[in-house]
């Protein structure tokens, strides 16, 4: 209760003070903006890059197309497997820059600046990233662990983004615009984005791995052999990193889940009090109790998931005996209000 009583005279204060509000604003989507990157550069600097070329798993978006030119690259011979985490930043920044473009004309002038600092932060983490670290969570060749840490901290990392006003930027802002448009979940867009390149980076590896043959040691017999297709066995490893990433982001990001409410009361004045704090319609029905035979008002409304507690709260508080019930969505169609990013 005294936590509770704190928040409220700290939001009072920033509602009476506007100058507060905006500095404050801008700190909390700075702070986002280096949790995210940190976050993200966990997942993708121990987990995905790596100077053996078998074991380096591709990214989404502008992360993964940096790791297609810099194998492209290696295919020239004008780098090397083990400067990876030299080109990857350099490329990830450059490629992200008509992505800010994107964000900037169709989801928030405020979101693209800030997703430009966190993608400069992330570029910066990839680069400076202890080996000690590499080190400490290193999985040597087991790829399927890799793929599923990578997916679960970068998905983790884009829905911490996104809820703060802010994206790790490649092609979670084009799905993020999409799903503005469209109203729906961001995280198949991801999926589908993203497998292209996945296919693009599976033909480059496919080349680089014909001119340059990885050889092991088998355990068993001690000889020296030729791995088989180790760019398939990429494919399908990070294809799982890929769906990881894109149920994490969905799990975790509400912004485009929608539920349904249904309320019964007696109180006339809930419709008006819903409307003035939500920015939905609601329609009203007339019902009649089956026991009591009391002539009820049924209230229906569709919210975003992240607003049902707080419709709950505010139709408990009017009216302590409605009966509410919350039905998830899959999708509405029609016109439905999701607060723009700025």
């Amino acid at each position: 209760m005294a936590s509770k009583g704190l928040k409220k005279k700290f939001d009072d204060f920033l509602f009476d003070h506007e100058g507060a509000k905006t500095t404050f604003e801008i700190i909390k989507s700075l702070l986002a903006c280096v949790i995210a990157a940190m976050l993200y550069t966990f997942g993708y600097r121990c987990f995905m890059l790596n100077t053996d070329p078998s074991l380096s798993l591709v990214a989404g978006g502008m992360s993964g197309f940096s790791q297609i030119i810099a194998k492209i690259l290696e295919i020239l011979k004008i780098a090397k497997p083990e400067d990876i985490a030299t080109w990857q930043p350099i490329l990830n920044y450059l490629l992200n820059i008509p992505i800010f473009i994107i964000g900037w004309k169709f989801v928030g002038k405020r979101f693209a600046i800030f997703t430009l600092v966190t993608v400069a932060l992330t570029s910066l983490f990839t680069y400076i990233m202890p080996q000690s670290i590499l080190n400490l969570f290193a999985l040597e060749e087991d790829l399927l662990p890799r793929a599923l840490f990578a997916g679960i901290c970068t998905g983790l990392s884009t829905a911490f983004a996104f809820k703060n006003g802010t994206s790790t930027g490649g092609f979670d802002v084009v799905s993020l615009a999409v799903a503005n448009k469209k109203s729906t979940n961001i995280g198949k867009y991801l999926v589908i984005f993203n497998g292209f390149v996945l296919v693009g980076y599976t033909i480059t590896s496919y080349v680089y791995f014909k001119q340059n043959p990885i050889t092991r040691v088998d355990e068993i017999t001690n000889e020296i052999v030729t791995l088989k297709n180790p760019a398939l066995v990429l494919f399908l490893f990070s294809a799982i990193y890929l769906f990881t990433n894109a149920l994490m982001n969905d799990f975790v990001n509400k912004r485009f889940k929608k539920a349904q409410i249904q309320i019964i009361t007696t109180n006339e004045n809930i419709s008006n009090i819903l409307i003035s704090q939500f920015p939905h319609g609601c329609t009203i029905m007339n019902g009649k109790g089956a026991f009591s035979k009391n002539e009820k008002l049924v209230i229906y409304m569709v919210v975003s998931s992240d607003e049902v507690q707080k419709v709950v709260s505010l139709v408990q508080l009017a009216d302590p005996n409605a009966f509410i019930n919350v039905t998830t969505l899959s999708q509405v169609y029609g016109r439905f209000y999701i607060e723009p990013f700025k």
